[in-house]
């Protein structure tokens, strides 16, 4: 066996025997990745939504775009239904 398996394996079983004699051990180790997950979370939602970021620039302008074309495209249906509505009440 490796050295760096066996480290991992003291590591481990330290970690066992310490939440086998101490229950409280097994909580702190949850919050402790409740805590990391919350960081990952959070440095995640920064690096995706930084104005500075110009990936996410890009795909924010091109839904934005998308949004633009589909609400003039409403606009202008609109307008036509209008327009066929004043016309047929003249």
């Amino acid at each position: 066996m490796s050295l760096s398996y066996s480290i991992t394996l003291l590591v481990f079983g330290i970690v066992a025997y310490m939440i086998i004699v101490d229950k409280n051990v097994a909580k702190y180790f949850l919050l402790i990745f409740k805590i990391l997950e919350i960081n990952y979370k959070k440095y995640l939602w920064i690096i995706t939504n930084h104005p500075r970021n110009p990936i996410i620039n890009l795909i924010k302008r091109w839904e934005y775009e998308k949004i633009a074309r589909e609400l003039q495209e409403e606009l202008i249906t609109y307008r036509i239904f209008m327009e066929n509505d004043d016309n047929s009440k003249k």
